[in-house]
Parts: C-alpha cells; sequence; structure tokens
C-alpha cells in the first residue's frame, strides 16, 4: 500500500514538474514586438528600373469565404502590378502574419490557387533566384483557369529567415519557439500571363533582381532575411 502512495506521489511530482516545465518553455514574446516591423507598402517602392506601378490594373478580390480566411490568417495583405515599357505587366503579392502559426502553412499557393478555381498544370519546382551574390531558394509552380495560363514564382519568410513551407518551416519556428520568441512570417509571391513559363520564370527572375536590388538593404531583409 505503501509503495503505491509512493508510486503515485511521484508520478504526481513529474506531472507538475512537465506542466511547468512546459509553462516555462512556450514562447510568448511576439518576434514582432521585437523587431519593429514597417507597413508592406512602407518597404516596396513604387517604381524602379523599367518597372512602375500600372494603377489601371484593379486587383481582382477573393470569394467572400477565402477573404474571411485571408482575414483570419494574415494581418497584413498587399497587391501590386508592376508595368514597364514593353507592356509586361507582372503582379507583386506580399501576405504578413503577426504569428506565423495561425495557418500560413496551409495557405500556400499551391492550396490556395486550386481554392480558387484554378488547376495546377506541373508539380512545384525548385529554382535559384540569384540576388547580390545570393543563391535564393524558391518556387515555381504553374496555374491555369480557361485560357488564363499563369507562372508562379513564390517563397516564405518566418522570422528573419528565407526558408521553405513544410518541415524547414516548421523547424525554424521550432528554433525561435525555443527561445521563447513567436515568429512573424511573409509570403513572397509574384506571377504574370504568360503561355511560356520558361521565359515567363526568367523574367520574374529579372523584375524580382531589380526590385531587391532597389531596396535598402534593411527593408530588403525583410523579404529574403539578412544571409
Amino acid at each position: 500500500m505503501a509503495s503505491n502512495l509512493f508510486k503515485a506521489s511521484i508520478l504526481s511530482a513529474l506531472m507538475v514538474g512537465a506542466y511547468f516545465l512546459s509553462l516555462a518553455i512556450t514562447p510568448r514574446t511576439y518576434l514582432a514586438d521585437v523587431h519593429a516591423r514597417e507597413k508592406l507598402a512602407a518597404i516596396v517602392p513604387n517604381q524602379f528600373g523599367d518597372w512602375r506601378v500600372d494603377d489601371s490594373v484593379v486587383p481582382i478580390p477573393p470569394s467572400p469565404d477565402l477573404q474571411k480566411v485571408i482575414d483570419a490568417t494574415y494581418d497584413e495583405t498587399l497587391a501590386m502590378t508592376f508595368k514597364n515599357a514593353a507592356g509586361v505587366r507582372m503582379m507583386l503579392s506580399l501576405a504578413y502574419g503577426r504569428n506565423q502559426h495561425k495557418g500560413m502553412l496551409s495557405h500556400r499557393p499551391e492550396i490556395c490557387y486550386p481554392a480558387q478555381g484554378f488547376k495546377l498544370t506541373s508539380a512545384v519546382e525548385d529554382a535559384v533566384l540569384p540576388v547580390d551574390g545570393r543563391a535564393l531558394n524558391v518556387k515555381h509552380m504553374v496555374a491555369t483557369m480557361g485560357p488564363r495560363n499563369e507562372p508562379i514564382t513564390y517563397w516564405v519568410m518566418v522570422g528573419d529567415e528565407m526558408t521553405e513551407f513544410g518541415y524547414p518551416h516548421r523547424w525554424v519556428a521550432i528554433r525561435y519557439g525555443m527561445q521563447g520568441k513567436i515568429p512573424d512570417g511573409v509570403l513572397v509571391r509574384v506571377s504574370s500571363i504568360d503561355a511560356n513559363n520558361s521565359e515567363a520564370f526568367a523574367m520574374q527572375s529579372g523584375f524580382l533582381k531589380e526590385l531587391l536590388d532597389a531596396m535598402p538593404a534593411e527593408k530588403r531583409s525583410r523579404l529574403i532575411g539578412l544571409h
């Protein structure tokens, strides 16, 4: 009987210890409160190189159901269309979440596009974006709806680190959590309407390089990190 009471006491002590340990290691500090974050519109220039914002293009709003999901997932979004002298248009979309745990993994482009009626005509592929002496790992995918063919380049930031969706995304979040911090996140997406996928991706790469090169280092780091 005494042995059972002793075992019960040890078990209770372990459970209480585990509870207080979980409280101690649960992240409570938002990274966004430690590092001031400018509004997305303040970090993206309206013109750079041969590109200018095309105010004649009004972004098509998502369906009401999808808009509710976006509002619940992100704290701020920005959609801009740029046009160059040749008439080529690039659509830039940024989505920021103060707490990256709020569904960013489930709302990546390969899920959101089909949710809006698009079909994915190719698997998501790895690609490299050369910027400022760095080789940035990005993703390529192609979505279609009727005659509309839309090649897409995208990546995700977790805290101050550029990463990928899936396990790399979770691992970065875990590392921040071990420091007691809740990281924020930014989804960066560029797309264009083009029947030639390879030419579109090359044009997107050039557009992104010009955009990032035109941004001051502290603003650029918001989209691609420091290293």
